[in-house]
């Protein structure tokens, strides 16, 4: 079982290695020759500390560290900002309030964690299931990696899984070094479909149509067609998910995580 008991308990941020432009790994200490031993799939609940009058926050987050890291345990975290204005609410989105507050500490800064049984999701081995789809953007990810590894390093292990990860830049991308590394060495059986754009790639207003011009692809687009992975333009819609998903049927499965 997880060595993070059922109630709030701190533990140390012994690291944090920036990532890209909005997203760091932070490292949290666990006892020495200790592992998280987290169920696959399941997740962590975080808590703030409140200072001044602060209101506490609770957030899910699934390690991206598997079982094996001893010591330690590793969370992907996006820090989001403040969108919009306020002067206009139904189009301004506050900063995210645990996102900020993880990226406002440094290591050696204690934080809460518990975990409970409702953590749990659907648990590993996944039982009669032979194909899986998995459709997330941006730090969704994190859920789909602790899967993967399992999935695809576990001896006997049999499942074949596409993967459709989508992201608005080619440089918002994430863990691609571990993705691409699994697409080529597991190729017979995973298959990574990274998605780049937006929903609005082909949306004009006011335009003529007859002399659009097709938008030049995303900067550094091609590298995602080189080697064992697939790139494709736009956003995970219903087209995409046609080409790539496998078909419904009783032994595959559908895994989503950060789509609205």
């Amino acid at each position: 079982s997880c060595c993070i008991p059922t109630t709030w308990k701190e533990f140390s941020l012994v690291g944090i290695t920036p990532y890209n432009h909005d997203t760091s790994i932070f490292e949290f200490g666990l006892e020495e020759g200790q592992s998280l031993s987290l169920p696959v799939c399941g997740c962590i609940l975080m808590a703030n500390i409140p200072e001044g009058g602060e209101a506490e926050a609770v957030r899910p987050y699934t390690p991206i560290s598997d079982n094996s890291m001893l010591g330690r345990f590793q969370l992907l975290i996006k820090r989001y900002p403040a969108w919009g204005e306020p002067h206009f609410p139904a189009n301004y989105r506050p900063p995210g309030v645990m996102s900020n507050y993880i990226h406002n500490l440094s290591t050696g800064a204690k934080v809460r964690f518990k975990h409970i049984a409702l953590n749990v999701k659907k648990q590993y081995p996944f039982e009669g299931v032979k194909t899986i789809t998995m459709l997330a953007v941006g730090v969704g990810i994190a859920p789909m990696i602790q899967a993967l590894h399992s999935l695809l390093t576990t001896e006997g292990d049999t499942t074949k899984v596409v993967f459709l990860y989508g992201n608005r830049a080619v440089r918002d991308i994430l863990m691609r070094e571990r993705l691409d590394g699994w697409a080529k060495q597991y190729k017979h059986r995973f298959t990574m479909v990274y998605v780049v754009g937006t929903r609005w790639r082909d949306f004009t207003i006011g335009a003529c149509t007859r002399n659009k011009k097709e938008p030049p692809p995303p900067e550094g687009f091609e590298g995602l067609n080189k080697g064992a992975t697939v790139g494709v333009e736009g956003w995970i819609g219903e087209e995409v998910v046609q080409r790539f998903a496998f078909p419904p049927a009783a032994d595959t499965q559908v895994f989503v995580c950060g789509l609205p």
